[in-house]
């Protein structure tokens, strides 16, 4: 019998197995006493070859920590996650499948032991006749029955039954890492939303004071009405982009809320600023991510239930053994109950085969063949996925890096040139569309490094989720379920 902390314990020890491409191509039973198979998983080697370099400078630990959140100098953002783990259903759904799954692994294990079933009976008989006695009859009964494992069958079921467990505890880790990646870049756009709002404000205030400017030109005869018509397209302009920017930070807001478990009111408040963008000390070898990441982790797993479902296919073919036994007792003969010859005597044995069920079981064999293929396919497939997320989230690094430092350059001088172009505006040597196209090339630069530094914290948020969260080997004693830890 098992319980989560030994799932944990187990699911831990698969994270170092997860490269599971190279077992695959000698077996793909994954049978304590492989049998031959004929998938032949030639692209397997794809998955199994790593890069040719390594990913930025090799962290000392490996990996950055699981506890990733806590690197964001962001309190806020910590508290959010904490709550988003404790409440998050799609986490509780986690938990659950994984209770299921042990609970699967106990009835399986039953399955080792004999089944005993009692029985007792009770009748009355009366009768009108006064020569006949009544009576009253008590009847108990036993009944015993086992199959011995003669070909490993329970053993597959159990073992099928315990990788699943693994797998649903790698789930858990899945769905942990999603819900804190989803809660940090939702809470990141929400600080850009509320900071784009806050320009769109200032927008209005700029285009509303070139009004103003524009309406004493024309009043003093300097402008005609074209220029206060241009200037009023402006204002209103910059207030439909406010309202549209508000719906957008309401409706992140509740994304964040539903996240929570909370009702989704839009009552989320973003913080003033967006937090500085950790320092990356390393990445890790490409490799690591085959041994770190949850849902690599649970396909491995996944692929080796699968091994045991052929073998229980291909057994089904063999005979089956069946014991049984039973022993009753009426009357005021309780004691013929407890004899053990009476007990010997009901014994019974029972041999099955199959004969001829249509080519049924042969078929199971090459359905469950089939499914691995599909599986492994898979698997390679999820592989290269990881690889592909790493590689575009560490391009990434560098590449916005690059445009935010581009960005803050434009917003310097389309602020100097507004500046120059407004007074020129006021002294009647610029015209108001000139003036207009500054004041729009200014707010665009600055909108677009809002949305660069939120991107860059998004992307960082990317590269912790496509590394697996970091390394399951060094896990802050808060920052992991307990039965999700390594015990050993």
């Amino acid at each position: 019998m098992r319980d989560r902390d030994t799932i944990g314990t187990k699911f831990c020890a698969a994270a170092s197995l997860s490269v599971v491409a190279v077992s695959l191509m000698g077996c793909a039973s994954f049978s304590l006493k492989p049998e031959p198979t004929q998938v032949q998983p030639q692209a397997v080697a794809v998955a199994d070859v790593p890069p040719p370099q390594d990913w930025v400078v090799r962290a000392p630990d490996a990996l950055p920590t699981t506890d990733w959140v806590r690197a964001f100098p962001d309190s806020i953002l910590i508290a959010l996650v904490d709550e988003a783990l404790r409440e998050n259903t799609d986490i509780g759904a986690a938990y659950a499948r994984l209770d299921a799954a042990i609970a699967l692994e106990k009835i399986n294990r039953a399955d080792r032991l004999p089944n005993v079933l009692g029985s007792v009976d009770i009748s009355r008989s009366e009768f009108a006749n006064e020569f006949i006695a009544d009576n009253t009859n008590l009847g108990l009964g036993l009944n015993a029955s086992w199959e011995p494992d003669l070909w490993g069958r329970i053993a597959d079921r159990i073992n099928a039954s315990e990788i699943a467990s693994e797998a649903a505890a790698s789930d858990i880790a899945g769905a942990r890492l999603s819900i804190t990646g989803q809660v940090a870049q939702n809470w990141f756009s929400l600080i850009e939303a509320r900071l784009l709002v806050d320009l769109s404000e200032r927008d209005i205030q700029t285009q509303e004071r070139a009004l103003r400017l524009t309406q004493r030109r024309f009043e003093s005869g300097v402008s005609g009405s074209s220029d206060v018509r241009l200037a009023r397209s402006s204002v209103a302009q910059a207030q439909a982009l406010q309202a549209s920017r508000k719906q957008r930070l309401s409706a992140l807001s509740r994304q964040i809320e539903i996240l929570l478990t909370r009702y989704p009111a839009g009552a989320l408040e973003a913080s003033l600023d967006l937090p500085e963008l950790p320092l990356l000390t390393g990445a890790g070898a490409p490799t690591y991510i085959l041994t770190q990441r949850p849902d690599l982790i649970a396909a491995e797993r996944r692929l080796a239930e699968q091994g045991f479902e052929i073998d229980l296919a291909r057994k089904a073919l063999r005979p089956s053994l069946s014991l049984s036994g039973s022993t009753s007792a009426s009357g005021q003969g309780l004691e013929s109950f407890i004899d053990i010859d009476a007990l010997v005597a009901r014994l019974a044995a029972s041999l099955t085969a199959p004969i001829f069920q249509g080519g049924r079981l042969r078929a199971n064999v090459e359905v469950q063949e089939a499914i691995l293929k599909q599986q492994l396919q898979s698997y390679i497939s999820t592989v290269l996925q990881a690889y592909f997320d790493v590689e575009n989230a560490l391009d990434g690094e560098a590449r916005l890096e690059e445009t935010e430092v581009a960005l803050r350059v434009a917003v310097d001088e389309s602020l100097e040139a507004e500046k120059r172009l407004e007074l020129r505006y006021t002294e009647g040597l610029a015209t108001i569309l000139q003036l207009l196209d500054a004041q729009s090339r200014r707010l665009s630069a600055e909108g677009q490094l809002i949305s660069a530094r939120a991107e860059r914290l998004q992307n960082r948020v990317r590269l912790h989720i496509a590394l697996g969260g970091g390394a399951y080997g060094d896990i802050p004693p808060d920052a992991f379920p307990a039965f999700l830890r390594d015990q050993g």
